[in-house]
């Protein structure tokens, strides 16, 4: 199976997400469009084009997460072997999300936490922290 740069790809079109950005900012609306790079999010009647490198992390249902999924990565140490762990995570922002590692991809991480999912970029990470109980 091909390695997934991103979680988010076309699966997501027409999906409703909350973006927080690495400014603090927040955008909520629907996603229209994706590429590697970036995502087109609709929002109202403005259409926005957000880098992902801008991306602090994409809140979704927890359900959006669409169960476990890992693909085995040569050049990262979190691969699949850490599926199903608890983790905090800190990110560049200094907030911190505690939950439950689903997905991981080239690019991102999903995070379970409650009820909702958190898609986060890698390069929002400042650290991982792992916990298997």
């Amino acid at each position: 199976m091909p390695v997934r740069d991103n979680i988010v790809d076309s699966r997501f079109r027409g999906m409703v997400v909350k973006i927080s950005l690495v400014n603090g900012d927040e955008l909520e609306g629907v996603i229209d469009d994706v590429s590697r790079y970036e995502l087109g999010l609709l929002v109202r009647e403005d259409l926005y084009i957000v880098f992902r490198h801008g991306i602090n992390y994409i809140e979704v249902g927890a359900v959006d997460l669409h169960g476990e999924r890992s693909d085995e990565l040569e050049d990262s140490l979190i691969g699949s072997d850490f599926i199903g762990f608890d983790v905090e995570v800190l990110l560049i922002n200094n907030r911190r999300l505690v939950g439950r590692l689903m997905k991981i991809s080239r690019y991102e991480l999903g995070i379970r936490v409650e009820d909702k999912g958190f898609i986060i970029p890698k390069s929002s990470i400042l650290y991982i922290r792992l916990r298997k109980f």
